[in-house]
């Protein structure tokens, strides 16, 4: 029979379908080869035409301006829309790297933007589903997510995310991959990134996590709410053990290494997230950005830039609560205490403003005190009228006499200087007429050196507020503000120099650009001995026993320092406005709404000058003024400023040689008639132990 039909063949044998199998197989092998290289070309072209013709904005991811202290100490976050602050690859633990990619993607280092096997199958799990139900995503992956789409889970963007991760990975390393996503990943409790989430976790920077904290942040990543550690401590400690586990079969740890981590307390912050701390010091900062770099300022709060100040944290923290506990309080206006304080205080070194505190609660009023209020300083200004004294050739202790005078003021009318009390002190050298704040010796000075002379001395002092030109300028009648106090003492204080008043030193952007570096600018205004002369004066109200600020003297707890007292008309404002070699400082304290506070210098602002200054300076040696060559020393008579005559109360005197006294003054003891005596003669034949002891009753140095 034809075995062609088969009807009576035996079946054929197994050789015969192994024989028949690699026909077939050979054959579609040939079709597939055929077809496959097209396929895979059409494929390839597919993905990345599109991919390389995609436009993607550069990531703009809104982030918190860190502010730090001149020490690097972190002070305040300036929230944007979200708590996000930036670092950079090299501030980011190997530790929280490899554990992230240990437990997110563990092929990160060598894999594509995308894995093929893990898309492959979600996606026929997706598919046979009719629905998103696995991602399958990498760490690319998801940073295209969280950039570019949205957390909806569709076909559609599960297809751009594909597009998007090949994108990525064309234009940035995998370094630079991994940077963004810790920067920008949700950890839970409002921290977006790592190094917020360090901070609001553990209470401090990412850079010192520890690779207990580093496995516990790594493991957040997938569901922050339930490892939430502040809210489920067990669930978070058996994630972070995971991803230890994870990391040592990886080989990124030892098993030891492991246990040791496994063992570790979670060790939690349990404080609130950082604010702004510094607030009225952010404000000055942010003022000073905007002229800096208009562009920062305007972007401050969403740039995620990195801003070292000028702040010393601890004297700012001694600023604020000292403002709180020692400004006097009588009641709420509007909502708002008064009166109202503030606080500017400047290394006079190098002009770094080091405190800064506009009032008593910013919550209440953001108006900065501080450098926008300008009020009248009142007898604070003498330190501008006795430089121009001195720096004009007059002797330390010339005399004039505190009594009724008056001057001409135009069209018949006269000006009439008045003491506080209406008392007459009578004939007062310099440095007894500061410790009094004698008014009308003040007056007559002004007189003799003229107002011009004072003003421009002032203006290249520091002061910048327009001045009048008369003599009640003297007295503190124009108008400053805190900050031009404490800039304008600042040459007394340093030896004759002008500051430039500075807040920011450093800024950086998000990607650790520097963006603006400062310098100290200071500029010689008057000589050193004419700077050391009179901060040698201001030393009067703090040590003579009459003195206006005498009772603050021992809170300072001896150290070095001028000080003055200042009280406008009507005592609208209370000043005190003083200085160490170290630091100066202004306060003032008033009433918004410029009624009279009823307080004198010394009782309304003394207190909070003094209590800054002593706790500011806590940790700090106490200094001396440096003494300038050209300085001489004299004893003289206290009511004459002449050299000692051996019967008169005495004290010791500073000059500038060539400008010391060279008659005694008249009396007993001298030829009777003020004659001339040798200038350098240091003690009279009757400059008795007695008068040693009235010149230290009347603090001289």
């Amino acid at each position: 029979m034809d075995q062609r039909h088969g009807r009576h063949s035996k079946p054929p044998s197994s050789g015969f379908f192994r024989e028949r199998w690699r026909r077939i197989t050979r054959r579609l092998a040939n079709t597939g080869a055929m077809i496959s290289l097209p396929a895979l070309v059409i494929g390839i072209g597919a993905v990345l035409i599109p991919t390389a013709w995609i436009f993607m904005p550069a990531p703009n991811l809104p982030a918190d301006t860190t502010i730090y202290d001149q020490h690097g100490h972190l002070v305040s976050v300036i929230y944007s829309t979200v708590n996000r602050m930036p670092v950079t690859y090299q501030e980011i633990p190997a530790h929280l790297q490899n554990a992230l990619v240990a437990i997110e993607d563990d092929t990160f280092w060598i894999e594509p933007a995308v894995d093929p096997v893990g898309i492959t199958r979600a996606a026929l799990l997706d598919l046979s589903r009719g629905k998103i139900l696995q991602g399958g995503s990498t760490i690319t992956q998801q940073l295209a997510k969280n950039l570019y789409l949205t957390d909806r889970r569709t076909f559609t963007r599960k297809f751009k995310e594909l597009f998007i991760s090949l994108k990525l990975s064309t234009i940035y390393s995998r370094r630079q991959i991994l940077t963004m996503y810790l920067n920008d990943v949700y950890f839970g409790e409002g921290a977006y990134g790592a190094q917020a989430a360090s901070e609001r976790y553990f209470g401090h920077s990412v850079t010192q996590d520890t690779l207990a904290e580093s496995a516990l942040l790594a493991g957040l990543v997938n569901a922050p709410s339930y490892y939430d550690p502040l809210v489920h401590p067990g669930a978070a400690m058996a994630r972070r053990n995971l991803v230890l586990e994870q990391m040592a079969k990886l080989h990124y740890i030892s098993p030891a290494e492991a246990r040791r981590a496994e063992a570790s307390p979670l060790n939690l912050n349990s404080t609130t997230p950082m604010g702004d701390r510094a607030p009225y010091f952010t404000q000055f900062v942010a003022e000073q950005l905007k002229a800096i770099d208009p562009r920062v300022g305007k972007n401050l709060y969403t740039g995620g830039y990195r801003v070292i100040t000028t702040m010393d944290w601890h004297m700012q923290q001694a600023a604020q609560s000292d403002v709180a506990n020692y400004a006097p309080i009588n009641g709420k206006v509007n909502g708002v205490y008064e009166p109202q304080a503030a606080l500017v205080a400047i290394n006079p070194k190098n002009g770094y403003v080091e405190a800064l505190v506009g009032g008593d609660n910013y919550a209440n009023s953001q108006y900065d005190r501080a450098t926008l209020a300008a009020r009248q300083p009142g007898s604070t200004m003498k330190y501008f009228l006795y430089t121009t004294v001195i720096n004009n050739g007059y002797s330390t202790s010339a005399v004039k006499d505190s009594a009724p005078v008056k001057f001409p003021s135009g069209n018949g009318s006269y000006y009439v200087p008045h003491n506080y009390g209406h008392v007459y002190n009578g004939p007062l050298p310099i440095r007894r007429a500061i410790a009094l704040s004698d008014n009308i010796v003040a007056t007559k000075w002004m007189d003799t050196v003229g107002p011009p002379a004072m003003i421009a001395m002032a203006h290249q002092m520091g002061i910048t507020s327009p001045l009048a030109d008369n003599l009640t300028t003297a007295l503190g009648s124009s108008s400053v503000t805190p900050f031009e106090m404490a800039r304008a003492v600042a040459p007394l204080a340093n030896g004759g120099y002008r500051v430039h008043p500075i807040g920011v030193l450093k800024v950086t952007n998000a990607n650790g650009q520097v963006l603006y570096t400062a310098a100290p600018k200071l500029t010689r205004v008057i000589t050193p001995q004419v700077a050391y002369v009179v901060n040698q004066l201001f030393h009067a109200p703090l040590l003579s026993p009459v003195g206006t600020a005498r009772d603050l003297e021992p809170i300072l707890g001896g150290r070095p320092a001028a000080a003055k007292t200042g009280t406008s008309s009507k005592q609208r404002d209370a000043w005190l406005v003083g200085f160490t070699p170290q630091l100066t400082a202004a306060v003032w304290v008033g009433n918004d709404n410029d009624s009279p506070v009823g307080l004198t210098g010394d009782r309304g602002a003394g207190p909070i000058w003094a209590h800054f200054m002593a706790d500011a300076l806590a940790n700090q040696p106490m200094v001396h003024f440096s003494r300038p060559n050209g300085i001489v020393t004299r004893n003289v008579c206290l009511k004459t400023g002449l050299l000692s005559n051996g019967c008169c109360t005495t004290y010791r005197e500073f000059y500038i040689r060539g400008h010391e006294p060279t008659k005694v003054s008249p009396g007993c003891g001298s030829n009777g008639n003020g004659g001339s005596v040798n200038p350098g003669l240091k003690k009279s034949a009757g400059n008795s132990a007695a008068n040693i002891l009235k010149s230290i009753l009347n603090g001289i140095p």
